[in-house]
């Protein structure tokens, strides 16, 4: 997800100080993909399975890392989003447990 928040001053530094009058925009958005193997191969490397990934986008079109949380969290996605990760990670976990009805 983006999430366009650097033209409000009150999510200019950190977008976590919400802004309820005037939300920032958040959009799907897909990482080309040698941003999205380079991130692959960190997780690997910190033989991590999950975790939610900070980068920052410049104008200048560099992309920035910030952090991996190896917790993950996934519910900002959700709701702005409807992205709905968590019936998908239930779907998974389903699978992997050998009961293959949805």
């Amino acid at each position: 997800m983006a999430i366009f928040s650097q033209l409000d001053e009150l999510t200019r530094i950190d977008f976590r100080n919400y802004n309820y009058t005037t939300p920032n925009r958040c959009v799907p958005y897909t990482l080309p993909k040698y941003i999205e193997d380079k991130l692959h191969q960190l997780m690997c490397d910190l033989n991590l399975n999950t975790g939610s990934i900070d980068l920052i986008f410049t104008e200048s079109d560099k992309y920035y890392f910030l952090e991996v949380n190896p917790v993950g969290m996934f519910s900002p996605m959700t709701w702005p989003l409807n992205y709905h990760i968590e019936k998908d990670i239930a779907l998974h976990l389903n699978k992997v447990a050998g009961n293959h009805e949805t």
